[in-house]
C-alpha cells in the first residue's frame, strides 16, 4: 500500500483523478458518494424523526403505570447515543465528502461513532444487570448497586477513548487530504470491535439467566428479540470490517452498514417501550387494570423491597437511588363509603400496630411493603384495586 504521508503538500484530488488514485490504492472498484448515499441519510434520519416523535409520546404518558415501569430514562439515553452512533456512521461508512468538519477523523471516529455505541450497548448491558439482580438475586437496585456499574463503564470507556485521543494518529485514524480520505488502523479497529463484543456477550449471558422471568413485563421475549437484533449488528460489523476493510468505497456496504445500524438500534427502543404504549394509545385504563391482576398473579412483587402503593395515581417508588426510600410503609382503607376513614397501619419485621385513624381522601388505597407481602392478604375486599406500582429501573 502506498504510505500516504510522503504525498503531504501536494494539491488534493479531485473527480475522476481521485477515484482512479483510490482504486488503485486500494485494488477495488471505488463508487464516489452520490444521490443514493443521500438517500440513505435520508431514510436513517426518519427513522429517528420518527423514534424522537415516539419518545415524545412515553415521556408525554410517562405517568401511566406500564410504562412508568419500562426504564424511560435508559432508553432516552441510548436513543441520544444511538442519534450519535447514526451521525458517526455518516462520516465513518463514507457517506459523506470529508470536507469542511468532515475531515476531523478522530473526533468523528472515536467520540461519535465508537463512543456513542459503546454507550448504546453499556445502557443495555446495565439494564440487563438490574433485572438479573432484582428477578435471579433478588436485592434491591440502588446505591451501590446502580452506581458502580455505571461509574466502571464511564471510567473503561473515557480511559479508552482518551488513550486513542494521545496516542499517535497513525496507529488509530488519520485524515489525508491528498485523497480526502481517513485511514484507520487496523489495530485499531480490531480493538474496538473487540471490545464492541464485551458488553453484548454480558447482554446474551444475562439474557439467558432472564429467560424465566414473569410474563408481566415481557421481558422474556422482549430479551430474546434484543438479542437477536444486537447481534445482526455485532456480526454484520464483524464480518464486514474483517473482509472488506475498504467497504466504504463500496455503495452497497456502506449503505446497509448505515441502514442496517440505524433500523435496529431504533428497533430495540421500540421494542423496549411499544407494547405498553401502544396499550395507552388504545386500550389506557383496561390494560392498566389487566396489567395490575396479572402483576398480582405473577407475584413479581415480591422481588422488590420498595412499597407497592394501590390506589394512588403517583405514589410510585422509583429505584432511580434518589427516590427509592418513599414515604413510611402504612396501610390504608375505607371501611364505609359515606363516612370515608383514614387508618394508617404500620407494618414492622417485630409487631404490627394501628396508630390513631385521621380523616382521608375518598378514594380507597392499601399501601404496604413488599417485604411483608405474606402477612397482608385483604384489608378490604371493596378497596380500589388499581395500584401506581413502584417498577422503575432507571
Amino acid at each position: 500500500m502506498i504510505d500516504l504521508h510522503m504525498l503531504d503538500g501536494l494539491s488534493p484530488l479531485h473527480g475522476e483523478e481521485r477515484i482512479a488514485f483510490l482504486e488503485k490504492l486500494t485494488n477495488i472498484n471505488v463508487a464516489a458518494v452520490d444521490g443514493s448515499d443521500l438517500a440513505t441519510i435520508i431514510v436513517a434520519a426518519v427513522l429517528y424523526v420518527l423514534t424522537f416523535m415516539f419518545m415524545c409520546y412515553v415521556w408525554y404518558n410517562h405517568d401511566y403505570q406500564p410504562i412508568r415501569a419500562k426504564t424511560v430514562k435508559l432508553c432516552t439515553i441510548m436513543y441520544v447515543a444511538g442519534l450519535m452512533w447514526m451521525v458517526g456512521d455518516f462520516q465513518m461508512n463514507g457517506l459523506v465528502e470529508l470536507t469542511g468538519a468532515w475531515k476531523s477523523c478522530r473526533v468523528w471516529v472515536v467520540w461519535v461513532r465508537i463512543l456513542s455505541s459503546y454507550i448504546y450497548s453499556g445502557m443495555l448491558m446495565i439494564r440487563f444487570y438490574a433485572l438479573e439482580r432484582i428477578f435471579n438475586q433478588s436485592k434491591p437496585y440502588k446505591g451501590r448497586a446502580m452506581y458502580i456499574p455505571a461509574i466502571c463503564l464511564v471510567v473503561v470507556l473515557l480511559a479508552y477513548c482518551l488513550s486513542c485521543q494521545f496516542v499517535e494518529g497513525k496507529y488509530i485514524t488519520e485524515y489525508f487530504d491528498y485523497a480526502q480520505i481517513c485511514i484507520v488502523d487496523d489495530r485499531f479497529r480490531y480493538a474496538s470491535i473487540g471490545l464492541m463484543w464485551v458488553p453484548w456477550t454480558v447482554v446474551l449471558v444475562l439474557a439467558v439467566r432472564l429467560r424465566n422471568i414473569q410474563s408481566t413485563f415481557n421481558e422474556r421475549y422482549e430479551s430474546l428479540v434484543i438479542c437477536i437484533l444486537a447481534y445482526t449488528i455485532l456480526i454484520k460489523t464483524t464480518v464486514i470490517h474483517a473482509t472488506h476493510p475498504f467497504y466504504i468505497f463500496e455503495k452497497s456496504y456502506r449503505q446497509s452498514e448505515t441502514l442496517i445500524d440505524a433500523v435496529c438500534s431504533c428497533m430495540i427502543i421500540l421494542l423496549m417501550l411499544g407494547y405498553p404504549t401502544y396499550q395507552c394509545m388504545f386500550r389506557r385504563d383496561e390494560y392498566e387494570k389487566e396489567w395490575v391482576q396479572k402483576l398480582r398473579k405473577d407475584g413479581v412483587v415480591k422481588k422488590y423491597s420498595g412499597n407497592l402503593q394501590v390506589g394512588s395515581a403517583s405514589g410510585y417508588s422509583q429505584m432511580d437511588g434518589s427516590t427509592f426510600n418513599s414515604p413510611p410503609k402504612t396501610n390504608y382503607f375505607e371501611k364505609d363509603p359515606i363516612d370515608t376513614i383514614h387508618m394508617s397501619v404500620n407494618t414492622h419485621m417485630s409487631a404490627n400496630f394501628i396508630t390513631q385513624p385521621t380523616v382521608a381522601h375518598r378514594r380507597p388505597a392499601v399501601e404496604f411493603s413488599a417485604l411483608h407481602m405474606d402477612s397482608v392478604i385483604s384489608l378490604d375486599g371493596s378497596a380500589d384495586t388499581n395500584p401506581g406500582y413502584p417498577w422503575q429501573i432507571i
